[in-house]
């Protein structure tokens, strides 16, 4: 790999680091797998030579450290057995949840995965 294409592999390998020490703050066990498996990748992809190819790698890592850092909250048990969310409203993404709060209607099907998924067959 070259210099040039070295600068921003490493930039998303910190990046993606520092995301997982921030998600998994406090979980030893999590956070060890976590820099394992995001060790393995990198390494595995250092051999890509093709730019368009490690340009979707390092959008992958990009995605990946965005969705740590916006989607991945810690729940600690306290007294009575009663878990707390830690949630950092200026970081994780907050949203209302109001599909997942209606109530199931047998029959009709509930679009799991976007726009249009209301169209595929059922099971």
């Amino acid at each position: 790999m070259s210099a040039a294409a070295r600068i921003p592999a490493l930039a998303a390998y910190r990046r993606l680091l520092r995301a997982e020490r921030k998600a998994f703050a406090g979980d030893l066990t999590t956070l060890t797998a976590a820099q394992l498996e995001t060790r393995k990748q990198f390494l595995a992809a250092a051999s890509v030579t093709a730019e368009s190819e490690r340009a979707e790698l390092l959008q992958k890592a990009h995605d990946v450290a965005v969705y740590l850092e916006r989607n991945i909250v810690q729940a600690v048990k306290s007294d009575n057995d009663v878990y707390k969310i830690q949630i950092d409203p200026t970081r994780h993404e907050i949203n209302d949840n109001m599909d997942v709060k209606k109530p199931y209607t047998p029959g009709k099907r509930i679009p799991c995965c976007g726009p249009g998924s209301e169209v595929l067959p059922r099971c």
